[in-house]
Parts: structure tokens; sequence; C-alpha cells
């Protein structure tokens, strides 16, 4: 995923380069002839032929585009784990389900476009602000791209179910921790030191029966009691849903969104060879 900074564009330049069937429409010609004092029109056209070259380009432009997304793959044959839950996948929709005592816990998310190269720009600017880079980094991609979804968790008790729906702090975010700041995970020189630490915040909450609907009033976090917001960080964080899960999740996310992409870039050339 690293290279898809650089490969991205010469994709869409290639996609977007249309090659329609020339259609060779003469103009009619209008041969007056006289007959009996009256006009007859004589008109020709020329047959349309359909065009394959839009698909051999497109076909040839994979191949290469391909083999580059899977050496960039950080994690080819196994996914991240997340600790404490039993994953299951389909197609772009991830579920995360653990039962906890009487409560049953289950976090959704979705990672189609969950990929903003904006983000990972804030990223690199963020990590050297003052930094000059060399003509090598001038070259690459200034990070990888991460996919950072937003997730519904769900905790089930009693008959009923609290819910949040929790997006990603921002990069610029000023409380988000760095990993190079010491702790028990500080990172070996020369390991991630420039990398951040994700966290997550709480947009809405509600309680409800059966599912989460639009007849369900839900809170907005935003204009809530402050001391409200951080009990419900503090009963997510007990359920083991805090700042090493918002990482993890990440993790997951960002190679399971890689995946996805490659498998699209596969049908798409599946397409082109019909």
């Amino acid at each position: 995923m690293a290279l898809r900074n650089l490969t991205r564009g010469l994709f869409q330049l290639a996609t977007h380069r249309r090659f329609y069937s020339s259609i060779q429409q003469q103009v009619f010609t209008r041969k007056l002839v006289l007959n009996n004092q009256r006009f007859t029109s004589v008109r020709s056209f020329s047959s349309v032929q359909t065009n394959e070259k839009a698909y051999k380009d497109l076909n040839q432009f994979l191949d290469k585009e391909i083999q580059l997304e899977r050496v960039a793959q950080k994690h080819p044959t196994n996914l991240p784990a997340i600790q404490g839950f039993e994953v299951t996948t389909e197609g772009p929709e991830v579920t995360l389900i653990r039962q906890s005592g009487k409560e049953k816990v289950t976090i959704k998310f979705n990672v189609t476009n969950t990929v903003n190269a904006a983000d990972s720009d804030d990223e690199a600017n963020l990590h050297a602000p003052d930094r000059q880079q060399s003509d090598a980094e001038v070259t690459q991609p200034s990070s990888q791209l991460k996919s950072r979804p937003t997730f519904t968790v769900d905790l089930n008790r009693g008959g009923q179910t609290l819910s949040f729906l929790c997006s990603y702090l921002p990069y610029d975010y000023p409380d988000v921790p760095e990993q190079n700041k010491g702790g028990e995970n500080h990172p070996q020189p020369g390991e991630n030191e420039n990398e951040k630490l994700e966290d997550f915040q709480i947009d809405e909450f509600a309680i409800h029966e059966g599912d989460w609907n639009e007849s369900v009033y839900s809170a907005d976090c935003a204009v809530i009691d402050g001391e409200l917001y951080d009990k419900l960080l503090n009963l997510l964080e007990e359920h083991g849903i805090g700042e090493d899960f918002a990482n993890q999740l990440i993790d997951f996310s960002t190679a399971y969104e890689h995946r996805q992409y490659i498998g699209l870039l596969e049908k798409l050339q599946k397409f082109s060879k019909k």
C-alpha cells in the first residue's frame, strides 16, 4: 500500500483515457436525380466497428499494478489480530464479537472509502514539520495509507442494547499520544519512531431494543456533559475498547482494505479479458 500514492495517479490517467469505437458515419449525400419532375434522396452509412484497444491497454497496466500492490502488502498471508474478539468478514464488512459475562459486545465497520490520502499527508507533516526532506524521501510516498473507519459498538445486556457510534480523532488533535514518548510500548530506535498512536471519540450513543434505526433517539456527544462523556469512555475501556484496541483495529482494517482493493483490481482485470 506504500506505493499507492505513486501508482494511483498513473492508474487514474490510464482508466480515464477512453478509446471509443470508431463510428465512421459518412455524411449522407443527397444525390438529386431528376426523374419525372421528382427528386430522389440517396443515403449511405458506414458500419459500426468495435475497438478493443482500451481493454487491452487496461489489462496490460493491471498486470503491473496488481504485482506492485501485492509486493507492497504488509500482511500478505495472515491479517493482524484484534485481541479478545472473534472476527468475521463479508465483503468489505467486518464484525467483531466477544462474550463478556452476561454481556455481548459487537463491533461493526466497513472498509469501503476509509482510506484518505489527505490524512496521510497530514500525518507526515505532523511528524516532521521543520525537517527538510532528502531527495530519496521526496521521491517516495510520505507515509503508508491507513484505513480509519467509523465503527459501531453494541453492548447487549438484559434484552437491551447500548450503542455507540465512534470515529477516529484527526491527526492534528492535540491529545492523541505519540508512540515515541516513552512507556512500555516505546519502540526501538529505527522502529516506528515517527508513528503516532491512534485514538477515537464517541460521536453518538443510544439505548434501544432490536436494531438501531432512525426511530431510535440518539444523543450527539458534542453537546452532552463532559463528565458523562468521560464515564462513557471509561465504560468502553472496561470492555477492552480503548487506545490499544483502536490501534489494533486500524492495523486490521488497513490490511483488510488493501486485500479488498487488490481483489477489486483482479476483478477488473478479469472483466477486461472477457
